[in-house]
């Protein structure tokens, strides 16, 4: 039986074929750029509206990420308090 390969390998394999799809997608965009100049500022706002997107992911998840923890905290040292006998 073949062995499966290992992590690094596929994760290696994935990474070169989204490079190699993302250049032939580039090069048909300029391709279609060249052709029909409009293409290139539908292109400029969708990159703007993604770009827009992570940033509040980002923020947001950032945000978000320190007020679970800071909760968690608190949990656990509300917690700590309770288990704790009285002297």
């Amino acid at each position: 039986m073949p062995e499966r390969p290992s992590d690094d390998q596929r994760n290696s394999a994935t990474f070169a074929a989204l490079t190699m799809v993302l250049l032939v997608s580039g090069g048909l965009l300029a391709l279609v750029a060249l052709v029909l100049p409009q293409v290139l500022w539908m292109v400029v706002i969708a990159i703007g509206l993604a770009l827009t997107v992570v940033l509040q992911y980002l923020v947001w998840g950032r945000w978000l990420l320190a007020k679970l923890r800071d909760e968690a905290k608190r949990e656990e040292l509300k917690a700590t308090e309770r288990n704790e006998p009285d002297e």
